[in-house]
């Protein structure tokens, strides 16, 4: 498997993990096989999909959103879709892409994670970029009354965890603005 350089060329697509398109015709019987090797081949088609949706938007813009603050981000978007939907034994290929055009860029606000049923997820919240420093990293999260008194939690953008809890909302917005002008 190839790796991704710093020079990042998100058109060139010629090592991508390939492998046979979908066809229903290969479910034979009810066989497990044939069926993993079914979604196994979805799987790749919409990945490669995606990385072909990301090189096109990176070169022409065509598959931009126009709501993103920056540009960057919709190409992102397309790579996390790519590295999500792709098998097991592609999301490798993917992720470096993934890796080397945010660190290209220089993109904060998103994360990897595995959800509650050990699927590989990307969550992009509100992209930044490294010039944005600190800006719009952490928000509040009012919590419900169940989790006590301190129910105002701060809530990191890069890593979805909680990183302060209040029993007021000023002071939670008070504590990102302190952080945001400590990090400037």
């Amino acid at each position: 498997m190839a790796t991704v350089t710093a020079t990042l060329d998100l058109t060139d697509l010629t090592d991508m993990p390939d492998g046979p398109l979908p066809d229903r015709d290969s479910i034979n019987d009810w066989s497990m096989k044939s069926f993993d090797d079914y979604f196994t081949a979805t799987a790749r088609h919409s990945a490669r999909t995606f990385a072909q949706r990301a090189a096109e938007c990176e070169a022409t813009g065509r598959w931009a959103k126009e709501w993103h603050r920056h540009p960057e981000a919709s190409v992102l978007s397309l790579l996390a879709a790519a590295e999500t939907s792709a098998p097991p034994e592609d999301r490798p290929w993917h992720a470096a892409r993934l890796d080397a055009y945010v660190e290209l860029h220089g993109l904060r606000g998103w994360h990897r994670y595995t959800d509650l049923r050990g699927k590989h997820s990307i969550q992009i919240n509100l992209i930044r970029k490294r010039e944005d420093g600190e800006h719009g990293r952490h928000y509040v999260h009012a919590a419900d009354h169940m989790h006590g008194p301190c129910r105002f939690w701060v809530v990191d953008r890069d890593t979805h965890r909680t990183v302060y809890r209040s029993f007021a909302n000023g002071i939670a917005r008070q504590w990102i603005e302190e952080r945001e002008a400590a990090a400037t």
